[in-house]
């Protein structure tokens, strides 16, 4: 059943539905306040403490070795426990951490409060177990789900920034941090709650999709997890992988050496995305409407990313990758030489849909290729190995800024890069199956 067939029969809905929509307006207020507001947050900090550009890059820095740090475990806890556990536990810590911003006196206190408390909850509070949770709901419309709720998120992305910039004008920026802390846990968490289930759909007698169910099924949960098994296996040729066998494939590895080049540029793109405008001439307002504009043209990729990696055949899932790198290449290549607000918003146009085609497939591709069953793990051990790459690129651009007054040979470098990752993507191939299918117990 799809989205609007559920919804003219709201008794037929699928309860992942209601998961998938509730996990895309978390994402969409957790990123919005987070990742893509923290642009805004240089110029009143430069001017109420002095801190260079390297420095307050730090806390997302630290944001980048606190996930990676917490990856493994959230990981490992959300497969254990469940996604909402650790889901809510994280929005707690995320709306403490912002309220505390307000009581930021000193660089120390910014970079403990951003990049390990707030840092903290997000990472481990959004798409590491709310992925999770989708995947375990959906097999065949996984990537379809993926996307609307990566596209809500969107959305929320392209405007939530834009009233953070009016909290920060209104308030400044102390009390719009305080705003958002109390936001956090007044749309999070009952969200989380209510919404999002500990256990596969096999556990409460349903089937993922909301496949029909045999009657008989519903006595037996031994017999049920094992025909979801076997229904993952015939619909996406999925087969379960532990952590141990998933590192032993080159599909585990490429994905990590293939973006690290492309994590140098990631700062471009958010963190230092606004202060490149401004740089420019371009009014503050101006420059988060483009940023706005921006996430909100990914819409159209997202929805293709997830789409695409459902319908095509497991071999051919690397060319969404190829495709949305070399479009994110291209994009960039354009903004280090804008000189007008027409090239940004043609970087934009670039750049959003490829940042949308990649953001999107991510999920369904590396559950296509391992299985839903160690998810979480893998993707936590996978968040753990990309710390050196993550922490060094924000602090190394902002460094480079203030040592030549310009972006531009950070750029440069990042574009060189980008080629190395593109030339990699071509090897990432599926794994071969495993043999044994390791069996799913209910750890509640």
């Amino acid at each position: 059943m799809g989205v609007v067939e559920a919804l003219r029969h709201p008794r037929k809905i699928f309860l992942g539905w209601w998961m998938m929509l509730a996990t895309g307006v978390m994402a969409a207020w957790g990123y919005g306040t987070w990742l893509y507001s923290y642009g805004l947050y240089f110029e009143p900090l430069q001017q109420e403490f002095g801190w260079t550009r390297a420095e307050i890059s730090a806390a997302a820095a630290l944001r980048r070795l606190e996930g990676g740090l917490e990856g493994p475990f959230g990981g490992i806890f959300t497969d254990k426990y469940g996604p909402r556990v650790v889901n809510f536990l994280g929005f707690v810590i995320a709306g403490l951490g912002f309220i505390l911003l307000y009581f930021v006196n000193s660089l120390w206190s910014f970079l403990l409060v951003w990049g390990f408390i707030v840092s903290l909850g997000l990472n481990l509070g959004m798409w590491g177990p709310m992925g999770k949770a989708l995947a375990d709901w959906f097999v065949k419309k996984r990537g379809l789900v993926h996307s609307i709720a990566r596209t809500i998120q969107t959305i929320g992305n392209s405007i939530i920034p834009t009233f953070m910039l009016v909290l920060m004008i209104a308030y400044g920026w102390r009390m719009a941090s305080l705003i958002a802390g109390l936001m956090t846990w007044a749309i999070a968490l009952p969200l989380t709650w209510f919404f999002t289930r500990p256990h596969r759909p096999e556990y409460y007698g349903m089937m993922p999709d909301g496949a029909e169910v045999d009657e008989k099924l519903k006595k037996d949960q031994e017999a049920l997890i094992r025909a979801g098994q076997e229904y993952t296996a015939k619909e996406m040729e999925e087969t379960e992988f532990t952590l141990r066998q998933a590192m032993r494939t080159r599909a585990f590895w490429i994905p990590l050496i293939a973006s690290a080049p492309m994590r140098l540029a990631g700062p471009f793109f958010t963190l230092h995305f606004i202060p490149y405008l401004t740089d420019m001439g371009i009014d503050p307002m101006a420059a988060t409407a483009a940023l706005g504009f921006m996430t909100f043209i990914s819409i159209p990729g997202r929805l293709a990313g997830g789409t695409i990696s459902d319908r095509i055949p497991l071999n051919r899932l690397k060319w969404i990758r190829i495709l949305s790198s070399v479009m994110e290449w291209t994009g960039l290549l354009i903004l280090m030489n804008a000189k007008q607000l027409w090239m940004v918003y043609l970087y934009a146009v670039l750049r959003g849909p490829a940042m949308g085609l990649s953001s999107s497939s991510t999920m369904p591709i590396r559950v296509r290729y391992f299985g839903r069953k160690g998810y979480g793990t893998i993707s936590g051990v996978r968040a753990l190995l990309t710390i050196p790459v993550g922490v060094f690129a924000p602090i190394y651009v902002g460094w480079v800024y203030d040592v030549t007054g310009s972006y531009f040979l950070a750029m440069q470098q990042a574009l060189i890069l980008y080629i190395i990752g593109i030339f990699l993507w071509y090897f990432y191939d599926p794994p071969k199956r495993t043999t044994v299918v390791t069996e799913v117990k209910r750890f509640l």
